[in-house]
């Protein structure tokens, strides 16, 4: 089944318009999103330095923990063990998708600080995922993977925050 929705999503980069907006989603745009969010917080926020702790801590964590899940579950990228060309070439190995983690962590933490925010992210998070399916660096287990970290990672951080 992983094999099966992988292709489907990764068939999407033959529309030339799907390809690039998946690259730029992957890409340039996580970037984007990361620093407008950075700006947002420091000079839009109420709570700037716990939004700002919130946001850093369940990213930062859940980065990490991703990065060391990739070393225990050792799973090769999509390019590797299926002989595609991926749209980009990426290092390292596939599982669970650091950028999910991230990204998901981050959706989460907004629900905390807003609601509505936490929406939009939750959105872009998912745009995230399947746009790093599509560009062939990751299979759809991969992706889901990443959002449980992070989404575990969050819901801890966001548990210890509320302690404090």
């Amino acid at each position: 089944m992983n094999t099966e929705l992988f292709y489907f999503f990764y068939n999407l980069s033959n529309t030339p318009f799907i390809a690039k907006a998946s690259l730029f989603l992957s890409y340039p745009f996580t970037y984007g999103v990361i620093f407008i969010l950075f700006i947002w917080v420091i000079f839009f926020s109420k709570r700037k330095m716990f939004n700002l702790s919130l946001l850093f801590l369940s990213s930062f964590f859940s980065w990490i923990t991703a990065a060391i899940l990739k070393i225990i579950f050792h799973v090769d990228r999509p390019f590797i063990t299926e002989g595609i060309i991926p749209l980009y070439k990426e290092t390292g190995l596939s599982m669970p998708s650091e950028h999910m983690a991230v990204f998901s962590a981050i959706a989460i933490s907004m629900f905390l600080i807003d609601k509505r925010a936490g929406v939009l992210f939750s959105i872009i998070a998912i745009f995230i995922g399947f746009s790093r399916i599509i560009i062939g660096v990751h299979y759809p287990i991969d992706i889901l993977a990443g959002a449980i970290v992070g989404l575990i990672i969050s819901l801890i951080t966001i548990k210890i925050f509320k302690k404090i």
